[in-house]
């Protein structure tokens, strides 16, 4: 097969890998806090909600607006809507990561050069993130956690590239400091990270003598927003509900387990290995084409080396500090979007030094780049959540799940017309992998059926769970 219609079955594949994500949004549910949200937003005004948010549950100033009207709210008929959020959160993150990679390279590159690598860092994602459920497909975590790396990603792609002069470098300024408020905002883990980013960034600034009022005004903008965040007075009641909180040791000591546990878990992955196999024979061309790059490969080694581990620290750490527990992974969501192109820009700095060096002189033959792009592909959809996602669909698992689901919120419904009508849930006996489920481990708890009750109108004592026959 001759090189370029080798490369356009390669681009082809690469697009069909991502149909399945967009398959699996017409499976999805409102589950869990989406109702609780739903129910007790309904009717009240978006300022007194936010007033309350803050006062007895969480600080997320941004965040908390988006899921007090989320599509429960929208209308009676919520499905359509529930499920436009998750195909529309995907194809803002293609269109994130695009902008960034845009932006950081200045546009020296074709926009279909640009657009292919935003599918590939798209595509490894989708396939390495470790929750993928909660990450796009349950509108609460979605609109939390993955709307907050969304925005980053816009956010540092404005930052890092060229900016430009008189009233448009104004204005984008101005933008950027109402996204980094908003980012802020978000969750406490887009709050840490801005911090930190920010910190940084303000320090740089002002040791290069370039930009330094606009890094100031950045940096002190994260610290009003971040101070709004962590003094609200709910962050006390909901710590309350946990145990072995507010621990600095015990929190840094987790969240390094957890960094070595999942940067592990990435870093060998099959499609990360072959992604960097893809590009080591990409490195010198790029760096041709892009020599503004170069200075990021003069990172010490060491600062190289620690960044990836070090951003899962910073996504592990509020959950312990806060909750004295991971509990979930959708906040490790947001390091794996960050901890790609971290581990790319590792492999990039080695090729440039040590013995690495010696294999970004490597030129693939045919058949070899014909296996590499059969591998990338297989790892894709063969391992990980692309695994996942396919046994889902193809075994009647994800259907499954939808008919139940359906099934549950029209006995509710009717159970609303009638006070006397009792709602048995049944256990699902095989849930869905890589839709939010929560009855893998045990039966659904009660305050779960208690807010879906409260949302359609029935009485909390109506509905209960009993096991699968």
């Amino acid at each position: 097969m001759k090189p370029a219609t080798l490369f356009r079955l390669f681009i082809v594949l690469l697009v069909l890998s991502v149909v399945k994500y967009l398959w699996l949004a017409g499976h999805a549910h409102p589950v869990a806090d989406d109702f609780c949200y739903a129910a007790k937003a309904r009717g009240v005004g978006l300022w007194s909600w936010s007033r309350s948010e803050w006062l007895y549950w969480n600080g997320r100033y941004a965040s908390n607006l988006l899921v007090a009207r989320g599509p429960l709210s929208w209308s009676t008929d919520f499905l359509p809507g529930y499920r436009a959020v998750p195909v529309l959160l995907l194809a803002l993150t293609f269109v994130s990561m695009w902008f960034f990679l845009r932006r950081v390279t200045r546009h020296v590159f074709s926009t279909g050069k640009e657009l292919l690598a935003a599918l590939v860092f798209f595509l490894l994602y989708l396939n390495l993130m470790p929750d993928l459920g909660e990450g796009f497909y349950w509108y609460t975590g979605a609109i939390t956690y993955q709307l907050g790396s969304i925005l980053l990603l816009i956010h540092l792609g404005l930052l890092f590239g060229r900016p430009p002069r008189g009233l448009a470098g104004f204005a984008m300024l101005l933008l950027n400091l109402l996204l980094a408020v908003v980012i802020t905002g978000m969750d406490e883990i887009h709050m840490l990270l801005m911090v930190l980013f920010h910190a940084g960034h303000a320090i740089w600034t002002f040791r290069h003598g370039t930009q330094r009022a606009a890094g100031a005004w950045m940096f002190l903008a994260v610290l009003a927003g971040a101070a709004l965040m962590y003094l609200a007075p709910g962050n006390a009641v909901r710590g309350a509900m946990f145990a072995d909180t507010r621990q600095f040791w015990r929190s840094l000591g987790m969240s390094a387990l957890q960094s070595g546990r999942f940067s592990g878990m990435w870093l060998l992955s099959p499609a990360l290995l072959a992604a960097a196999v893809l590009y080591i024979p990409l490195h010198k061309p790029i760096l041709t084409a892009v020599p503004n790059l170069v200075r990021w490969l003069r990172m010490p080694a060491v600062v190289a080396l620690m960044l990836p581990f070090l951003l899962v620290v910073a996504t592990t750490f509020p959950a312990y500090w806060s909750t004295g527990l991971l509990g979930q992974h959708r906040t490790i969501n947001v390091a794996c979007i960050l901890f790609i192109p971290a581990a790319l820009l590792n492999l990039a700095i080695w090729l440039e030094r040590g013995w690495l060096g010696r294999l970004a002189q490597f030129r693939p033959t045919s058949s070899q780049l014909s296996f590499t792009y059969l591998l990338f592909i297989s790892a894709l959809n063969l391992t990980g959540n692309g695994f996942a996602v396919h046994a889902d669909l193809w075994s009647g698992r994800a259907a499954e799940y939808d008919r139940v689901l359906q099934e549950r919120e029209a006995q509710v419904q009717a159970a609303a017309l009638d006070p006397d009508a009792q709602v048995h849930f049944v256990r699902l006996a095989k849930p869905p992998r890589s839709l939010p489920s929560y009855e893998v481990l045990g039966p659904l708890r009660d305050w779960m059926m208690h807010c879906e009750a409260r949302y359609f109108g029935a009485a909390e004592d109506q509905v209960e769970m009993v096991q699968a026959e």
